[in-house]
């Protein structure tokens, strides 16, 4: 056997037995959108690291994998903030399903979302809502706790409207497209938002960001806040415009050990280049906001890692 061959025999040996030793964790994700988007990035990247493998666990709903995690089958999840802090609690869209034993392991980016209308709509406002052909989700849905919480920001309610029922994200975007919907939810700047702004144009319904206004808005989206992004910073914002943000975040099983929150946080810490370039979703990633208090208790791994960076919030 030449040396060449040798060298490539241990070589894939090593590689083996690094895999091997490697701890092996899921990740709980949804098959398609957004959210597993997300998931197949963070988990190449904690996988990149070294230190351990993760990998995606991808089901219909976020709804379907949290239970999971909280009994311990799955590792780890990921979620927008609203779902996390309603599934720990037990109320709103989780109403009287508690999972006590989630914790929290990083805070990841700011999800911004919105409202827009067609450009040439005489909608300016969420208020001009009223008797307009707005979208409505299944009662206790996503999109529905969303929608309410936007009527809620303008002191309004879904009873003002001509509901369009729809099952799904999917469902309300292709009413938008096709005209029997005035008004879609969509993710600021997404791939989406820029086809609908390329075939006939959009516009961005901005946000009453008065303190009054944000505290109806949370009684649907607990822990959402608001931004002003300037004009021409996406297709369809041609004026300082709010929009509603909240937060995605990384969650573990309590049981979990320190090690493995531990080395996942690490991870995420030494692959944010890799994080950023993992496509627009992570726009707004910052490692040192990972920490961030979001009112969910922190796996004591990941707060072990924080103080060692110097940026726990005491």
């Amino acid at each position: 056997m030449n040396m060449k061959r040798i060298f490539g025999l241990a070589t894939a040996i090593s590689l083996a037995a690094t895999v091997v030793s490697a701890e092996i964790a899921a990740l709980g994700s949804t098959a398609t959108g957004g959210t597993s988007q997300i998931g197949r990035t963070l988990a190449a990247a904690i996988s990149e690291a070294g230190d351990m493998q993760m990998r995606p666990q991808e089901l219909a709903n976020t709804a379907d994998y949290i239970p999971l995690v909280n009994v311990g089958e799955i590792e780890f999840g990921i979620a927008n903030v609203v779902q996390m802090t309603y599934a720990v609690a037990g109320t709103g869209m989780s109403e009287g399903r508690p999972n006590p034993n989630l914790q929290m392991v990083a805070t990841l980016m700011p999800f911004r979302n919105a409202y827009i209308v067609r450009k040439d709509s005489d909608i300016m406002s969420v208020a001009d809502l009223a008797g307009k052909r707005v979208p409505v989700f299944a009662e206790g849905a996503l999109g529905d706790y969303v929608s309410k919480g936007y009527f809620a920001n303008a002191g309004m309610t879904l009873d003002q409207v001509e509901g369009v029922a729809v099952p799904n994200f999917p469902r309300m975007w292709s009413s938008f497209a096709e005209g029997s919907a005035d008004v879609a939810i969509v993710v600021v700047g997404a791939g989406n938002s820029r086809e609908f702004d390329a075939s006939f144009g959009i516009r961005y319904l901005s946000f009453d960001n008065s303190p009054e206004a944000l505290e109806r808005m949370r009684e649907w989206l607990p822990q959402t806040y608001l931004q002003e992004l300037p004009a021409g910073s996406v297709p369809g914002i041609n004026e300082p415009t709010y929009v509603n943000v909240f937060d995605y975040v990384l969650f573990a099983n309590n049981d979990v050990s320190e090690d493995m929150v531990y080395n996942a946080v690490k991870a995420l810490w030494e692959k944010e280049a890799d994080l950023l370039a993992g496509g627009p979703f992570w726009n707004g990633f910052a490692k040192e906001n990972m920490g961030k208090d979001i009112g969910v208790t922190y796996h004591p791994g990941a707060i072990k890692f924080y103080k060692e960076m110097g940026v726990w919030p005491e």
